[in-house]
């Protein structure tokens, strides 16, 4: 197989850019992860949970969610901050109370009040 010499130009040039762009994005990644080790000495990072602490303030926290942002590329509302674990449960509970309170006000719209009460007040014999 005889290559073109256009082809055999075109090749390593493509080669040198596409590893300078790659060594570029490794570059950017390995200075997030140092300054997430630098949070991590200093208190503020949960290394359990893999995201800033959970109660830093000013520019603690500032420092701490910059980092974050760099390497979370989750689009899920919940994993956007370290408090996301205790909001979806906060949030399922509440989904389900709603859940159930709508179901008791559908119920009682739908079904008659002489269906729905008919084992209250029901006769119990004909002794008084």
């Amino acid at each position: 197989m005889a290559m073109s010499s256009s082809a055999m130009v075109i090749r390593p040039a493509l080669r040198k850019m596409s590893s300078r762009f790659a060594s570029t994005h490794a570059h950017d990644n390995l200075q997030a992860f140092r300054e997430i080790n630098k949070l991590a000495s200093e208190g503020k990072w949960d290394n359990i949970n893999n995201k800033p602490k959970l109660f830093l303030f000013g520019n603690d926290k500032k420092e701490a969610y910059s980092a974050f942002m760099k390497i979370n590329k989750s689009t899920d509302f919940f994993d956007q901050s370290s408090w996301g674990m205790y909001m979806k449960v906060v949030w399922r509970i509440v989904a389900f109370l709603t859940a159930v309170k709508l179901g008791v006000v559908a119920y009682e719209t739908v079904v008659p009040e002489q269906k729905r009460l008919h084992y209250k007040y029901r006769h119990h014999g004909d002794h008084h």
